[in-house]
Order: structure tokens, then C-alpha cells, then sequence
């Protein structure tokens, strides 16, 4: 009997410049070769540096990766407008978008988003600056791509002593902000159906 479908996911992170897109694609990465996950993680600033968009993508595999570049993305997380106008549309058909509910204009609120309160609810709990861990936790809890214990692990090892408690803090928030929600999951021919909590890896 040959070996079953080799799971292979392609997140793409994007916000502005000092939101900590790199440090979120990085903890995201390390807790997936916690999870014993084949992993590639790439980074980019855009032109304008601090203010301009800014991605990291990651790829996790049950195999090894023959190519570490993110064409078209399975997962989009989202943090900020101009991140969403620049990568908002580069997603596989029937992608899963998570986005930061102010990213998105009027206009395209029609689309098929999940949009979360993160940089409402970083300020409601005093930790403006840990909005990107707590996007990480909402994509944790929405697909289950990484476990919640390889997060914490990672971010005990990543986030100076002063800062570790805040971050698990906005990661549970996030854990929490993303619990009800339904992972849709699309099928190797881009069709998409509802699935489980879990059910986005189900057939990658």
C-alpha cells in the first residue's frame, strides 16, 4: 500500500512594518519543527521599511520541501490595510484569510473573511504590542497547523524574561478569539466545503 497525501501548508503573515511580522513567522516556524513539522520560513519588508507592508511566509510539511517560495497561500493571517490590499487576493481558491477587522475596507467586507478584534482586544488588555502573537493564537485554534504547547514552548525560548507572560497572555486571547470558528476545508481541487476545528489539514 502506498503512502497516504503528504500535508503541505503555505501561510502567508502580512501587516505593517513594526507589527512583528518577522517574530510571529518565526515563532510560528519553531513551534512547527517542535511538532516535528518540515518547515521554510521567508521574510520581506517592504520599500518603505517600518510603515510599508511587510510578509513572512511559512511552509510546514510532512516531507521534505522542494521549493520554499509562497505563490498563492492556503492561510493568509492579516494585521493591517495595506498588507490586505497587497496579499489579500494571493490565496488558493477557497483559501482560509484571517484578518485583523480594521485591515479590510467597506468594500470588500462581502468577501469570504474571517475578521477578529485583535487590535481591540490588545488594548483593552494593555499589550498593544503583542497583537501578532495573538493572531498566531487565533490561526492555532482555528486550524490546529501548530499546537498550543510547541507555541508556548517557543515563545518561553523567543520573548525576553520581561515580556513572556504578556505573550502568552495575548496568545490565549487569541486561542480564545478563535475557538468557535469553523475552519473551512478545501480540497486539492480548490473546492471548498465546511469542516471541522481541525479540518483545514485534514486534506492538505
Amino acid at each position: 500500500m502506498g503512502a497516504g497525501p503528504v500535508r503541505l501548508t503555505r501561510i502567508r503573515l502580512t501587516g505593517r512594518g513594526g507589527q512583528g511580522i518577522m517574530l510571529a513567522g518565526a515563532i510560528l516556524a519553531d513551534a512547527a519543527m517542535r511538532d516535528g513539522r518540515h518547515v521554510t520560513e521567508t521574510q520581506e519588508y517592504g520599500p518603505e521599511a517600518r510603515l510599508g507592508a511587510t510578509k513572512a511566509e511559512v511552509i510546514l510539511s510532512d516531507a521534505p520541501i522542494a521549493f520554499p517560495e509562497v505563490g498563492q497561500a492556503d492561510i493568509l493571517v492579516c494585521l493591517s490595510r495595506d498588507g490586505f490590499l497587497k496579499y489579500g487576493g494571493r490565496i488558493v481558491p477557497g483559501g482560509l484569510r484571517l484578518v485583523e477587522e480594521t485591515s479590510v475596507s467597506e468594500e470588500a467586507l462581502d468577501r469570504d473573511l474571517c475578521r477578529f478584534p485583535w487590535r481591540e482586544r490588545a488594548r483593552h488588555l494593555g499589550l498593544e504590542l503583542t497583537m501578532n502573537v495573538m493572531a498566531i493564537g487565533t490561526l492555532q485554534a482555528v486550524t490546529g497547523v501548530v499546537s498550543e504547547e510547541s507555541l508556548e514552548a517557543v515563545i518561553r525560548e523567543r520573548v525576553k524574561a520581561a515580556y513572556v507572560e504578556a505573550n502568552l497572555t495575548a496568545l490565549r486571547e487569541g486561542e480564545r478569539l478563535g475557538s468557535g470558528v469553523r475552519a473551512p476545508v478545501v480540497s486539492p481541487e480548490g473546492k471548498r466545503r465546511e469542516g471541522s476545528r481541525h479540518g483545514f489539514n485534514d486534506l492538505q
